[in-house]
């Protein structure tokens, strides 16, 4: 049996891998065992692919499911695995600015359902690898498919805690 393929990095029929499902339900404890047990078994580059970056049937990754799900405690390991196996360039295209089949970014998620302490993890990373610029453009005023920002996300949700905090980061990237 091939035990990377058939059960560590095996998906289900909508393309989603126990490493998913670990990320998406907060179930830290599990997600560190998958991350040892396929370290050193699996090349970088499925390590990268089926992990990392490893999106299912709704291009959602690991990262956007734990952000949409308020999984505070998944995104700093998650953040910590990706700068160890991840470039930069790929840290900023494919896993900070990545977009699901909505063309929503973790942090149009993380607005939409209103969780600030996501908000802010994610702000911090977006201050320390983008340009003031590229914060602009491909982070605060990004759209998704339907042309909607995070403003409209935390519209959605009627939390003027999280429009205040989203009008001072604005205002922070002048």
């Amino acid at each position: 049996m091939d035990i990377n393929n058939n059960l560590l990095l095996a998906t289900d029929s909508e393309g989603i891998t126990a490493w998913h499902w670990a990320a998406c339900k907060g179930n830290l404890d599990i997600l560190r065992k998958l991350w040892f047990w396929t370290d050193n078994k699996i090349t970088k580059e499925e390590i990268n692919n089926k992990l990392l970056l490893s999106t299912h049937s709704n291009r959602m990754a690991a990262w956007h499911w734990a952000a949409y799900r308020g999984k505070i405690d998944i995104l700093p390991q998650v953040w910590e695995w990706a700068e160890e196996k991840l470039t930069t360039e790929d840290i900023n295209n494919k896993l900070l600015l990545a977009t699901d089949s909505e063309g929503r970014t973790a942090w149009h998620r993380a607005a939409y359902v209103g969780n600030l302490d996501v908000l802010q993890k994610l702000w911090n990373w977006v201050k320390e690898k983008l340009m003031r610029k590229e914060r602009s453009n491909k982070f605060l005023l990004v759209t998704d498919n339907e042309g909607r920002t995070i403003w409209h996300m935390a519209a959605n949700e009627g939390t003027l805690e999280i429009f205040l905090k989203l009008w001072v980061w604005a205002i922070e990237r002048q």
